[in-house]
């Protein structure tokens, strides 16, 4: 995925990431509509939202996505630590985000330890890590400031404060509640290995008592400001780590740009809703076959297996089901979301958008979806017949129907 801070300040942007943040705000103060409590304002904020909140960007303008951790929150709290001494206060105003854009290292010194903390945390957070997608687009504000119970809460979207509160009822819990109105665990353990979270408790067990803590003095059930220098710094630390993980846990089932030019060869055969090649050696080289799952506007699901025989009903193995994300007729990205493959006892193994394997036990798999799925396409697309010398090449149309079509091969290797 593209870095959209990166897209959206065009040649604004820069290699300082505090300079990109403030002038990201900046732009999007620029043209943010005024606000008021009614249906249009509201309609209006909604679409100024989509086209200029980092959040939304990433997540293709629903309104349910948001930013996992604070930027401005950890840049003001630094800056305000720094500059104590004169008592200078920071807003999220023109003329402050001006200031920090224009001079930064006045007021945040590069040779300063938590400086030097804060840049790698920003760093990490223009990216993808550093941004989700919520139950329920509500959960976004509360996640800062909960204020829908008798108890007030400050949780300033730190991750452990959000991550042990969706185990509580009476907090964001309510956005996971099952029939009877207690907290669904199930439902909050899915949702947390579906944005990738799982970092955030110990050895990755996914309990309210296993939740990591900010810091060591401060308790993952509470929110807090943070002032004293060795907390700040604590955190940042947290923050680094956490976003790393995340960044590495969501590209472990992403597709190689190598891979996504070898799917687009493929397509521009199969045609947009799939199809079947069959080869001249079936026992050495398989049917190779694509069925769509599940399509929008941008995006498309599918599996993409080999048969061994010369119709579906034989054994498959591998077998993969991909995400694609469509711009222009052409996949510019994948997400591997499964793997599965025949084992020696006559059943399936398969691996998880986790990597985890499952087979006779469930363990970590070495190699991981995203090497797996390169494999098997440098298999198809440079080794196999498949894109050179196939036997027969169908097309599958939009009701479900396959036509053989003329295969035509150009010299090279592929299309």
């Amino acid at each position: 995925m593209n870095n959209k801070m990166k897209a959206y300040l065009g040649k604004d942007y820069s290699n300082n990431h505090l300079r990109n943040f403030c002038r990201y705000w900046l732009k999007g103060l620029a043209c943010k509509p005024a606000w008021e409590d009614t249906e249009e304002c509201r309609a209006a904020y909604d679409a100024w939202r989509k086209e200029n909140d980092l959040d939304c960007l990433y997540y293709d303008g629903d309104f349910k996505a948001d930013t996992l951790m604070s930027t401005w929150t950890m840049i003001k709290w630094v800056a305000e630590f720094i500059n104590r001494e004169n008592g200078r206060k920071f807003t999220k105003s023109e003329a402050d985000l001006k200031l920090l854009a224009d001079d930064p290292d006045t007021y945040l010194p590069p040779d300063n330890e938590l400086v030097q903390l804060l840049y790698k945390f920003l760093k990490l957070a223009e990216l993808p890590c550093n941004y989700i997608l919520l139950p329920d687009r509500n959960m976004n504000n509360d996640r800062y400031c909960f204020r829908r119970s008798a108890k007030f809460r400050m949780l300033y979207d730190q991750v452990p404060a959000t991550l042990w509160h969706v185990f509580e009822k009476e907090s964001l819990g309510m956005y996971f509640l099952d029939e009877n109105g207690e907290v669904d665990e199930e439902k909050v353990t899915a949702w947390i290995l579906r944005e990738k979270l799982e970092m955030g408790f110990k050895k990755g067990i996914i309990k309210q008592s296993e939740v990591i803590p900010l810091a060591e003095t401060i308790s993952p059930r509470a929110g807090r400001r943070l002032t004293k220098k060795e907390e700040i710094k604590e955190a940042l630390q947290y923050m680094i780590r956490f976003l790393r993980q995340r960044d590495r846990a969501q590209k472990m089932n992403k597709a190689t740009p190598k891979a996504i030019k070898q799917l687009n060869r493929l397509f521009e055969v199969w045609g947009p809703y799939g199809g079947m090649i069959r080869t001249k050696n079936p026992v050495a080289w398989w049917t190779l076959c694509s069925e769509i799952y599940d399509e929008t506007d941008t995006d498309k699901t599918v599996a993409i297996y080999l048969s061994g025989g010369e119709v579906f009903d034989y054994v498959i193995d591998p077998w993969f089901l991909v995400t694609m994300q469509i711009e222009s007729g052409k996949i510019v990205d994948a997400a591997i979301e499964r793997f599965k493959e025949w084992n020696d006892l006559g059943g399936y193994d398969y691996v998880d958008e986790r990597g985890m394997r499952h087979g006779i036990g469930i363990h970590r798999d070495p190699d991981g979806l995203r090497k797996l799925f390169s494999e098997f396409m440098n298999s198809v697309c440079e080794l196999g017949p498949y894109l050179t010398d196939p036997k027969a090449v169908y097309r599958s149309d939009a009701y479900g129907g396959m036509k053989k079509i003329r295969f035509k091969n150009n010299g090279k290797r592929g299309l």
